[in-house]
């Protein structure tokens, strides 16, 4: 079922979880985690809406978004968060002593996760602030993801670059493993920023956290979220009608 132009994944995260083990060892594939500004990029942004339809899978990041997908019949089996895939995946590359590259992040988040996880060897590379317009910086980060086979190279650079770099690599091919496009969620498990409670978590209100925690940073996208998300919910609506 396509819901706001998307076929989402429809399996429970252990389901998941068990594929990505899978596709660590085949040609490069990557999945994208969708939640409500992903919803609002998708409406107005080309590169985007192509990188979202060359993923492998596209699951349901958000827990906001999870009632919207099950009025509309998506079929959806549970919310899953990105940060907590990234969690689960790490803690396998750990007990099965994966290599993985991480694209973006700052140098104390990977000091911080090469203390948590002593048996993943990082190859890691931080593009510069604008890379994904800049070709030569594009090749960069594709030739560094090639250069180093990794089982798994998760994508930090925030979106949509994230996605549109994951399908850049897709596309000029060379490249080995599963690449998970999850934002911050390597600086959740270094320590760096600090995720909502588990409480919070269930409630649904983990935006809240984030807003509380970055308020110079998520005020503005999430207020602008909520107003255009509003006629994307309204014509969703029309069309399952």
């Amino acid at each position: 079922m396509n819901v706001f132009g998307i076929e989402f994944y429809q399996g429970q995260q252990q389901d998941l979880i068990g594929e990505l083990i899978i596709l660590s060892s085949a040609p490069f594939s990557y999945m994208v985690t969708a939640n409500v500004n992903h919803i609002v990029l998708l409406d107005h942004d080309e590169r985007f809406r192509y990188a979202y339809q060359r993923a492998r899978h596209r699951i349901c990041d958000s827990r906001v978004l999870f009632p919207l997908l099950r009025r509309f019949k998506a079929n959806v089996a549970e919310p899953i968060p990105g940060s907590t895939l990234t969690q689960s995946m790490m803690q396998i590359a750990q007990e099965r002593h994966w290599p993985v590259t991480v694209l973006g992040c700052e140098n104390d988040v990977i000091a911080a996760l090469k203390i948590k996880y002593p048996s993943i060897t990082f190859y890691h590379y931080n593009p510069p602030m604008g890379f994904i317009d800049d070709p030569l910086e594009v090749n960069r980060c594709v030739d560094f993801i090639r250069k180093h086979e990794a089982r798994m190279t998760v994508f930090s650079v925030g979106s949509p670059r994230q996605e549109i770099l994951a399908a850049e690599v897709l596309i000029r091919g060379g490249a080995t493993g599963v690449g998970l496009c999850v934002g911050a969620s390597l600086a959740f498990l270094s320590g760096k920023i600090k995720r909502a409670p588990p409480w919070m978590q269930r409630l649904s209100l983990e935006w809240l956290h984030r807003l509380y925690t970055e308020p110079k940073r998520l005020t503005r996208r999430y207020a602008v979220d909520a107003y255009r998300i509003l006629p994307i919910i309204a014509r969703q609506f029309r069309n399952h009608r």
